[in-house]
């Protein structure tokens, strides 16, 4: 799985660093996430020329470390609902950009972030194209992409 892995890499790290600050660095595979508890997804669809589905995984720790960045709020001062929406961001940034390296005319669908379940580890109808680990705050974050067959 190379497709746009060095693309997606940069895209996920000049994101991270410069709208949160924080470090991010690749990790190696294999690194699972599972439907724990707390984990949450962020998924955005690209329709047209090309079709797939871009999804962010982090830990809900995570999540509420970058909306505290975000919304400039003390660590741990955020809302469940802030952390959602930091990762409502996140996605659509980096989905948004990943489809700025695909062959045009492509649309973005608005993201949606829930909390992570085993249909969220699968995509139906669709092959995984590109699966990227990151340590952020010695915590995992993956982005996938996810084309239709």
């Amino acid at each position: 799985m190379q497709f746009l892995e060095e693309e997606i890499l940069e895209i996920t790290e000049t994101t991270w660093q410069s709208m949160l600050g924080l470090e991010i660095h690749p990790r190696a595979l294999p690194v699972s996430i599972g439907p724990v508890e707390g984990n949450l997804t962020g998924k955005v669809e690209i329709s047209g020329a090309w079709t797939g589905v871009v999804l962010l995984h982090g830990s809900h720790e995570l999540a509420a470390e970058a909306a505290a960045v975000i919304f400039s709020t003390e660590a741990g001062g955020g809302t469940a609902q802030d952390s959602l929406d930091a990762m409502y961001e996140l996605t659509n940034i980096i989905g948004g950009n990943i489809k700025s390296l695909l062959p045009e005319p492509c649309q973005l669908s608005l993201p949606s972030v829930e909390q992570t379940t085993d249909a969220h580890l699968q995509v139906l109808g669709m092959e995984k194209v590109s699966e990227l680990v990151f340590d952020c705050q010695d915590q995992p974050l993956f982005v996938s992409v996810w084309q239709q067959q």
